[in-house]
């Protein structure tokens, strides 16, 4: 079997299309292709363009986890005064050795470390450290396997998805690769992360951490050093503590009680007389900050809203329901198809053309 990592540059032997590494789960490599989709894809079908294995796979290269991972303090409040604050939160700060030629300098910096997550800078030219293209990588220096999804914030946009999936405990991804004049779009990020033990079986809940860069520091050669987790010199940011994740909370009663009303009353918003409904599923239509949505959050935000408006409509007990798709590429009126065949209280067809055109399929309950 042929073997890939994150980050890992491939083009598909059936098609002329190449794209990005993110994931290798149950056999199968997830590919990030151009339009922003995340494809399954069995590694036979691929062929590997650009492999950066250390780089993308630090640890692997290093070897340098294992070492480490005895010296991971679980009391990180003193730890925590051996970092340098990169922006005076508290949240981030930049690791740094203090220079002592009487110990190794990568354990000197495993005593620094905290449990948690870290981003690495990594200029591609090492001569000139201030110029030229910069590889940016989440690192999970933790006992858990970390689900991730990190973004950017545009002052005009809002927030941009860069890159989402999941990290082996022990490992680093790399999320996006920036020039020197499109570094400052860094400045604002926002991460989603939740942890799993999987040998406990614990699932732990979901966190929220904003991240504040101080890009301007880049432009300084001293604050690339070496580190415990790259050959290569790099700025390392701590961006978030994992020594003790918040458990999972079990109360979900409550929320599923709130969530059903909700969904109920989805339905009575667009009623065009007692019996019928007309919902237009076009973006725009659905959210008002639809520009800044990723092309890859579309079609998934236009499935969850049709599943909700068919659930409402069946507990109101409607009798017919118009859902407007449009033509497009006919992705969403596939989905839509394949999910009304799954009811059996229920038959379908393409709406009326003089009134709708051809994009709109009319759900009539029996």
């Amino acid at each position: 079997m042929k073997q890939f990592h994150a980050g890992d540059k491939v083009r598909f032997l059936s098609s002329k299309e190449s794209g990005i590494v993110t994931s290798i789960k149950n056999g199968f490599v997830y590919v990030m292709i151009e339009d922003g989709f995340e494809i399954p894809v069995e590694p036979s079908d691929l062929v590997l363009i650009d492999l950066k294995e250390g780089k993308r796979n630090p640890f692997i290269k290093k070897n340098e986890f294992s070492n480490l991972e005895s010296t991971i303090r679980t009391e990180t409040s003193s730890n925590k005064t051996l970092a340098e604050t990169n922006d005076g939160s508290g949240k981030n700060n930049s690791i740094t050795p203090d220079g002592s030629k009487h110990k190794n300098q990568n354990q000197k910096n495993a005593e620094a470390l905290i449990n948690g997550i870290y981003l690495a800078f990594v200029p591609e030219n090492q001569n000139t450290l201030i110029s030229g293209d910069m590889e940016i990588y989440l690192i999970n220096y933790s006992r858990w396997q970390v689900a991730f999804h990190i973004l950017k914030s545009h002052s005009s946009k809002g927030f941009e998805s860069i890159s989402s999936g999941f990290i082996e405990k022990g490992d680093a991804v790399l999320i996006d690769s920036v020039s020197e004049y499109t570094l400052k779009e860094m400045a604002h990020l926002r991460l989603q992360i939740m942890c799993f033990d999987i040998r406990q079986g614990q699932l732990f809940d979901s966190e929220i951490v904003d991240i504040e860069i101080k890009t301007s520091k880049f432009i300084k050669e001293d604050i690339y050093l070496q580190n415990p987790f790259f050959d290569e010199l790099a700025h390392i940011i701590f961006v978030h503590d994992l020594t003790h994740p918040p458990l999972s909370s079990l109360k979900k009663t409550p929320i599923q009680e709130k969530n059903s009303n909700k969904t109920a009353s989805i339905i009575e918003r667009f009623m065009t007389d007692n019996s019928t409904a007309e919902i237009d599923l076009h973006v725009e239509k659905l959210r008002s900050d639809y520009k800044s949505l990723h092309k890859s959050e579309i079609l998934p935000l236009q499935i969850s809203f049709f599943r909700q408006c068919l659930d409402a409509a069946i507990t109101k007990q409607i009798k017919k329901v118009v859902f407007i798709h449009g033509v497009g590429a006919g992705l969403l009126k596939k989905e839509i198809n394949d999910i009304l065949k799954s009811y059996s209280n229920l038959e379908f067809e393409d709406a009326s053309i003089l009134k709708y055109g051809i994009g709109a399929t009319e759900v009539r309950f029996i």
